[in-house]
Parts: C-alpha cells; sequence; structure tokens
C-alpha cells in the first residue's frame, strides 16, 4: 500500500489543523482528526502546543503517523486476513477506523462478517444502510467506492 496516497485520502476527509478545534462530532482536535479528548499528545507536543497555542506541521505530520499505526492495527485486529486485502481496500479500511475509533468500528457487525468472508458487495450495502453513511455520505460513498473497486 502506497502510504503517502493513504494519507492524501486522510488529510482530504480529516483536515489540517495546527491549532486545535472542535470536530463535527464536538471532540477537542487538531492535526489530522487527532481526538484530544480521548488520546493524550505526546508531552512534548502537549508543552509546545501550551507554549505556542499551535502546533507544527512536524508534528501533525507525527500524530498522523502514530493514528494510523494505530488503525492499521485496529485493521489487523477486526479483520484476521487484513495483509492480504487489495490496496483499495486496506486504505478503505483504515479510513473508516481511523474515522470511526475501533469501539464504534466494531458495531458494523455485518459489515465486519462480509468482508471477513469476501463478500465485499454484501459489506458495501451494510456500510450504506447505517447512520455513518447518513452522516459523513461524502467520505463513506468515497471508502464504498474503493471497497467495491478492490
Amino acid at each position: 500500500m502506497k502510504i503517502l496516497k493513504l494519507k492524501e485520502l486522510l488529510i482530504k476527509h480529516e483536515g489540517w489543523k495546527n491549532k486545535p478545534y472542535k470536530c463535527p462530532a464536538g471532540f477537542k482536535t487538531i492535526g489530522v482528526g487527532w481526538n484530544m479528548d480521548a488520546n493524550r499528545l505526546p508531552s512534548y507536543i502537549a508543552e509546545y502546543l501550551k507554549e505556542h497555542g499551535e502546533i507544527t506541521d512536524a508534528m501533525v505530520y507525527e500524530l498522523l503517523n502514530i493514528s494510523i499505526e494505530i488503525a492499521v492495527l485496529d485493521c489487523k485486529d477486526l479483520f484476521p486476513d487484513f495483509e492480504m486485502f487489495s490496496d483499495n481496500r486496506k486504505m478503505a479500511l483504515i479510513d473508516f477506523v481511523f474515522q470511526l475509533g475501533l469501539p464504534k468500528a466494531r458495531k458494523f457487525i455485518h459489515a465486519m462478517a462480509a468482508i471477513n468472508t469476501g463478500r465485499w458487495e454484501d459489506a458495501a450495502e451494510e456500510m450504506r444502510d447505517s447512520n455513518w453513511y447518513d452522516q459523513t455520505p461524502n467520505r463513506a460513498r468515497e471508502i464504498i467506492d474503493l471497497i467495491e473497486a478492490g
């Protein structure tokens, strides 16, 4: 999988902010979707933010790299054959888990079952039939398109 392409997709979907902001779900966020309410910043980044009111681009990239590592591990937990999936499907599922987090992603029981049995069209339908799809339709359509494209 091309990590640069994945980062571009996540930045497109999450945005890029050097200063803290409230995400649509109401969480204090920074960087590329780093939920500060759920995840502590590394201490040197937290100190820099406190002193300067924003973080550097290098710090945003570091947080993005950490977030991607977590999302990949979560995908490997949810999908035992994750490493065998196509690059499109890996990117889509990483983006999906990145956005929702592991606890919420786990609630997509039927979609996960379909993915884990190679029924990609069924997984896409399950994802379309969700509040997630209704709440973030543009992002959801793009993710589902990647899943269906294989």
